[in-house]
């Protein structure tokens, strides 16, 4: 019964911050991609996006307390983009590197195991995640075969420290936002036990990962 328990309170996290994940790629990910906005690396994927996921992904091992559902969330949210992409006959790329983010993070989080998602271990955790992955990353985006060693070096002081950077410098000020939000709501005493017994509702989960689905699809 327990054991039973344990994989419905698993599938039904992936199915919430998996699905929540979907839709900010689909949503934030196409402003973000759009002609008027200067993508530079304060206004891009790896740094807006890939932070935001490995929140959801530590909020997601923390309420289910199952370290693998890290890897069912990128297996869902890259499943949910291989849909568009086979539909729309686009590139399988993102799926993967979807995948090697859910990757990274369980890699991070083997080694940290943080208490909590909003603190100092959460944020060594999410460092130790995105520079492996941005390690991964940069070379898959070049050709180190043909490529000179300048171009490599170029690749690796953009995304290994300059991309890099930038997301941390958002993620712990995304982070520091949060914590105050926390304790103001512990200062106040508000209560939101009713708000989360929505949002981890299996009903409520099963509906944002079907909108992610919908999302993903018309927003390709």
């Amino acid at each position: 019964m327990e054991r039973r328990q344990n994989i419905l309170k698993t599938l039904f996290a992936v199915l919430l911050f998996g699905g929540a994940w979907g839709i900010i790629e689909a949503t934030i990910g196409t402003v973000l991609h759009l002609p008027i906005i200067h993508r530079t690396m304060f206004l891009s994927s790896t740094t807006i996006l890939v932070p935001i996921a490995y929140f959801l992904m530590g909020a997601c091992y923390k309420r289910s307390g199952n370290m693998r559902s890290v890897l069912y969330m990128g297996i869902l949210a890259a499943s949910m983009k291989a849909i568009s992409c086979a539909i729309f006959k686009m590139s399988f790329n993102p799926c993967f590197y979807i995948l090697m983010e859910a990757l990274s993070m369980g890699i991070a989080l083997l080694v940290i195991r943080p208490k909590k998602v909003i603190s100092f271990a959460g944020l060594g955790t999410f460092i130790i995640a995105n520079t492996l992955y941005l390690g991964i990353s940069t070379f898959l985006r070049i050709n180190v075969a043909n490529a000179t060693s300048t171009q490599v070096m170029e690749n690796i002081q953009k995304y290994m420290f300059m991309y890099n950077c930038v997301a941390i410098l958002y993620t712990f000020a995304l982070g520091a936002i949060i914590y105050g939000v926390m304790k103001l709501i512990e200062v106040k005493e508000w209560n939101f036990s009713k708000v989360k017994e929505v949002i981890y509702h299996p009903a409520f989960a099963s509906s944002i990962a079907a909108i992610a689905i919908v999302v993903t699809i018309v927003l390709h």
